[in-house]
């Protein structure tokens, strides 16, 4: 099968080499003769470079693995519905890319309507495991909102708290995300699976972003040094704006906010979430 994929960065050259030994043949940055479309674009980009390829998009399957907001504070699948962008599904979970692609085994799951038993079919190996989901909304805000929740644990991870208290901070992470995500109408159990808790538990990039960050390293050097996107930072503004929207409070991503932006310290934010 031939499979396209929109932004050859980190996750989409990783993904297209486990793609590549499931004999797929990889297209780079085209969709013209594609039947599956992965995207991996930052989350800011991925309405505008689909239309770049609107005229080619008919009767294709769209899969979405880029995690974030639109830069306008919207879920990525209303705002392709806006531009008449159907047929797409999403595909998120814990996957560093450097163990996947020395073969080690991991999970994602695919949120959609009717065709991702297909798209599952033709992807999934003894190496990959795939659960299927109907809530596009639940995977979109925890995959989205883990990223954004993983910084500030990492904050509190390089602050030197103890174990106890990160227990305590991750699971108000996880809290959090919930009411944010049922707010918009996503089912809460989607939350305790692989797009949210299974990547919150992960020693991601943005979790490194917030442990540096905390030992006085500015955001622009980590940028430098990792030459990467780092989508937790991208999706915190987003993030309240979509928040005021729904009228939710959402104490983390405010004290988060805060510490990186308007120099709040580490120890007063966690007092502040606590409470």
């Amino acid at each position: 099968m031939k499979i396209a994929i929109l932004g050859y960065g980190n996750f989409g050259s990783g993904f297209g080499t486990y793609l590549s030994r499931l004999n797929h043949e990889i297209i780079k940055e085209k969709v013209e003769d594609a039947e599956f479309i992965f995207v991996s674009v930052p989350s800011f980009a991925v309405v505008s470079a689909l239309l770049e390829f609107k005229k080619d998009l008919l009767n294709k399957k769209i899969i979405i693995c880029s995690k974030g907001f639109t830069p306008e504070g919207k879920l990525i699948v209303d705002e392709l519905k806006e531009n008449s962008i159907e047929n797409v599904f999403f595909l998120y979970g814990p996957t560093l890319i450097e163990e996947i692609i020395k073969g080690e085994i991991f999970g994602m799951v695919l949120a959609g309507g009717e065709g991702k038993e297909e798209i599952k079919k033709q992807i999934e190996s003894a190496q990959l495991h795939i659960e299927l989901s109907e809530d596009v909304i639940g995977v979109q805000v925890g995959s989205a909102l883990k990223n954004v929740m993983t910084i500030f644990i990492g904050m509190v991870e390089g602050a030197g708290y103890g174990k106890n208290t990160k227990a305590l901070i991750f699971t108000k992470c996880l809290r959090e995300i919930q009411n944010f995500g049922v707010s918009l109408g996503a089912n809460q159990d989607t939350f305790y699976g692989l797009s949210c808790l299974g990547d919150l538990m992960l020693d991601s990039r943005n979790r490194y972003l917030g442990v540096e960050f905390i030992k006085g390293r500015k955001i622009e050097d980590l940028i430098k040094e990792k030459n990467c996107t780092f989508e937790g930072i991208r999706n915190i503004k987003n993030a309240i704006i979509i928040a005021k929207r729904l009228n939710i409070n959402i104490p983390i991503i405010d004290n988060l906010n805060s510490v990186l932006f308007e120099g709040l310290s580490i120890n007063d934010a966690v007092k502040n979430i606590i409470g």
